[in-house]
């Protein structure tokens, strides 16, 4: 017996594309979902896939599987196919930012905090040392974690290496034995970048 086509299918294709490569990448990022190019091809694939399928349903004859262990191979083959490409869509092109380990943040910031205390732009190894290296004209910060919090009264660690960072030599606390030298990193660095200093001299109370 012949199966009905699907009437109206290229038009219905089309629509879903529109719909696929249009229409979706305007959906407010508020929302959390992500449609990137991957994720749009993916569909206009299985799209091209769903297609195909209705159009083969209307061909006048369909080959069938020969007894139970073709059936089972077929629907075990279209199973692994659709779940294996929805999860390497899903790997490739995450809708949701993947969480992270506890401290891979703090030590992600730390790793551009090093970066920039021992980089000539910044340079705050030519007045500070840390682990034996860097000048000795500024106080050494190799503990400084461990002597920071301890620094103002009311202030924790990061709060006053985030002050004393920002205001440099304007802070009204300097450090007794040292003339105040440092500059405002404040005006010269991001509010992350600072942010990212701060945590590599938060790192350094274990080395």
């Amino acid at each position: 017996m012949r199966l009905p086509s699907l009437k109206g299918g290229l038009a219905l294709f089309l629509a879903l594309l529109l719909l696929i490569w249009l229409a979706l990448p305007l959906v407010p990022e508020g929302t959390g979902l992500r449609f990137g190019t991957g994720y749009r091809i993916f569909f206009t694939a299985m799209t091209l896939l769903g297609t195909l399928f209705f159009w083969f349903l209307g061909k006048e004859r369909i080959p069938y599987p020969r007894g139970p262990a073709g059936v089972l191979i077929s629907l075990t083959a279209v199973y692994l196919v659709t779940i294996g490409l929805l999860v390497l869509a899903g790997v490739v092109y995450p809708q949701f930012q993947r969480p992270q380990p506890a401290g891979a943040a703090a030590q992600e910031a730390a790793g551009r905090g090093k970066d920039l205390f021992w980089s000539d732009n910044v340079g705050c190894f030519r007045c500070h040392s840390a682990g034996g290296r860097g000048g000795a004209r500024g106080p050494d910060l190799t503990q400084v974690a461990s002597r920071a919090g301890a620094r103002v009264a009311g202030l924790t660690a990061d709060q006053y290496l985030l002050e004393k960072v920002s205001a440099g030599m304007t802070y009204r606390f300097t450090v007794p034995e040292y003339a105040p030298m440092m500059p405002p990193f404040g005006q010269i660095l991001s509010e992350e970048q600072i942010g990212d200093l701060v945590a590599y001299l938060l790192s350094l109370e274990g080395e």
